[in-house]
């Protein structure tokens, strides 16, 4: 491969070059809605709460915040495509703060604590001989350096074994114990349903629709889900009628659909949590989306790249059959 098809594919200077030029202001406008974030993150903290509110705040509105986060640093470098998986866990986010937020709140909280309580001992009881984890693993395990030294696993099921009991009690609590019993009765074969399904929800895509957000989640969710699973084969490889194409690594072509999608999130998210927690808050976040945000939010430029006959071609000059 020549030095020119390797610059094609991936030219850090000239990507940069063109995103502080071009992409300032909508890198700017993702900077402020994290620090938008983070300030409520701040302020919930101070507020307190319940197991729920813990679970809502700290877990899935941070997350949603640190997916902001991750997109606004992978587009800075003019990696539009990667972002995408970003995209898609602050889309998942989301939709499990729509659910959680809905209606019983401190149930739903409590069946994802309960379900991480559950992943975590699972974890555990792989090193710990007895246990069915522990059978079923062992045979992946046993090629751990750790495991090969008998005092290492001495110190590591020693620690398990603790860690088992102490989640085993809280798991058995009062309030615990009727969610954990839940799971008990759907877990298949040897694993947990999903957090949600003892509510409902069969799937994310269950859930989507019983929150009336189909239509995001059909337009969207299966699009970053191609991204995550390496399934966009057309994101990397083109046919232009005349030769084969290897996308670029990085590009900045299509930031505007991407920041539309996800600035839409991060308003929708940023008024779940001030509608719940700070709903005093809620005039004055309208007048800044209005004043400060809104123009820019819909005046992302729209980036298209215009090949320049650059990068891998092969012989064919279309799709293979």
């Amino acid at each position: 491969m020549n030095e020119e098809s390797v610059s094609h594919l991936l030219d850090r200077e000239a990507t940069d070059k063109f995103v502080a030029k071009e992409l300032a202001p909508t890198l700017a406008l993702l900077r402020e809605l994290v620090d938008y974030g983070v300030a409520l993150i701040a302020k919930c903290v101070q507020s307190g709460g319940s197991l729920a509110d813990l679970v809502v705040q700290g877990h899935f509105f941070k997350h949603a915040v640190t997916m902001l986060d991750a997109v606004e640093i992978q587009l800075s470098r003019g990696s539009v495509f990667a972002a995408g998986v970003s995209a898609r866990s602050m889309l998942e986010a989301y939709l499990y703060l729509a659910w959680i937020l809905q209606t019983d709140t401190e149930r739903r909280g409590r069946q994802f604590y309960v379900w991480h309580l559950r992943q975590k001992r699972g974890w555990q009881r792989r090193v710990i001989p007895g246990t069915d984890e522990y059978e079923r693993f062992k045979n992946h395990i046993s090629s751990l350096s750790a495991m090969m030294e008998p005092a290492r696993f001495a110190a590591l099921e020693k620690e398990a074994n603790k860690q088992d009991g102490e989640i085993s009690s809280i798991l058995t609590n009062t309030n615990n114990n009727a969610i954990n019993d839940e799971f008990d009765k759907l877990k298949k074969r040897h694993f947990d349903v999903a957090w949600y399904t003892p509510a409902g929800p069969s799937s994310i895509g269950d859930m989507a629709r019983k929150l009336g957000l189909e239509v995001e989640y059909d337009l969207f969710y299966s699009q970053f889900s191609d991204i995550s699973h390496a399934g966009a084969f057309e994101r990397h490889v083109k046919f232009d009628g005349h030769a084969t194409v290897f996308e670029p690594i990085r590009s900045p072509e299509g930031i505007r659909p991407l920041v539309n999608i996800v600035a839409t999130l991060a308003f929708r998210i940023l008024r779940l949590m001030i509608a719940k927690y700070f709903p005093q808050d809620m005039k004055s976040f309208d007048e800044t989306y209005v004043k400060e945000w809104r123009s820019r939010f819909l005046s992302v430029p729209e980036v298209i790249v215009e090949d320049p006959q650059l990068g891998h071609a092969g012989e064919s000059a279309s799709p293979p059959a």
